[in-house]
């Protein structure tokens, strides 16, 4: 059975399509006794109005979009978390898209977020190339990046210190005694990056010379462990693994594993992102809490003062990341 329609709500009424609309979204002059009756016709045949067609009539929808690489990832999980929090307080819902860390799909979310005329969009950008922010920009969309920035370019983003969660690593894992670390980064984003050349300058800090062979790159957390391996067929030997996020770090922590080996006697792991199973893992893992869900409480906030204040200045806001060490180190 076809969704009742505002033209239904009119016909049984004994009203026009015009008054019907303008009694259900309280609009105009509609005498009350008519009112009441087109809104009891509304309820009774379960009419609910449309968001878009509201959104014509009044400038906007109440309606956020986000876009993330994916809602199976508990960290992006905890930033929609975050987000949703703050947006329903203040009357919004979200329409949420994945983009499952490719381009094309990420393009194709944003073409479905603008034909649904959200009235603004919180992204975690695929790549850190520009023409994302310039496309958003020409169709005059307020949005905030979060979890990841783009450089170069002068707008509103939350994420974390990620020179820092890569210097704190390097920090930690010598502390331990480890020099041989094998860190096992992302090749995607301008994060992965930033970690990377702050693990490096920690450890040529330390005065620990890092061959670039012990930074190996991949595209998804399932291929985190094969690196292991291949770093172990190479003959590398490292005591201590560094991981991009967390779920890295669990396919490492099952790779040590098949290899016979224990974790942290014969290799230590630590990762990114404090998930809740990281307190669960055997044995629990060392990892570097980047304020997830604070990213998402404080993106939704500065969209909401975009959406107040259009002509205000760019708000960034970089986090700090904290230590949370266990067993794996």
């Amino acid at each position: 059975m076809a969704p009742a329609t505002l033209k239904d709500v009119a016909r049984l009424s004994g009203v026009s399509l015009a008054t019907a609309s303008r009694a259900i979204n309280n609009r105009g002059e509609v005498n009350p006794e008519t009112r009441a009756r087109v809104l009891q016709v509304a309820e009774q045949i379960g009419y609910v109005p449309s968001s878009l067609a509201k959104g014509l009539w009044s400038g906007e929808t109440r309606v956020i979009g986000v876009i993330i690489t994916t809602i199976e990832n508990p960290f992006y999980a905890n930033v929609v978390s975050g987000i949703e929090k703050v947006l329903k307080e203040q009357g919004y819902n979200i329409l949420l898209c994945s983009s499952y860390e490719d381009i094309q799909q990420e393009s194709g979310a944003i073409t479905v977020l603008l034909e649904q005329r959200v009235d603004g969009l919180i992204l975690a950008p695929v790549q850190s190339k520009p023409e994302v922010v310039e496309r958003l920009q020409k169709n005059n969309l307020p949005f905030v990046l979060v979890g990841r920035t783009i450089p170069g370019i002068d707008t509103s983003y939350v994420v974390c210190d990620d020179y820092q969660i890569g210097a704190m690593a390097a920090e930690h894992l010598t502390a331990k005694g480890h020099e041989r670390i094998l860190f096992i980064n992302s090749s995607l984003n301008y994060s992965a990056q930033l970690r990377a050349r702050g693990f490096a300058a920690r450890m040529k800090e330390l005065g620990i010379k890092l061959d670039p062979k012990w930074i190996k790159s991949v595209p998804f957390h399932t291929d985190a462990k094969y690196k292991l391996f291949e770093a172990l067929e190479q003959g590398l030997e490292p005591s201590a693994v560094f991981c991009f996020c967390d779920y890295m770090a669990l396919e490492i922590l099952h790779g040590i594993k098949e290899r016979g080996l224990k974790v942290p006697d014969d290799i230590a792991v630590m990762g990114v992102d404090n998930l809740l199973i990281t307190e669960i893992t055997d044995p629990p893992l060392t990892s570097i809490d980047i304020q997830n869900q604070e990213m998402g409480i404080l993106s939704a906030e500065i969209l909401l003062r975009k959406l107040r204040e259009p002509t205000a200045k760019p708000e960034q806001m970089i986090l700090s990341p904290k230590l949370v060490e266990r067993a794996s180190t």
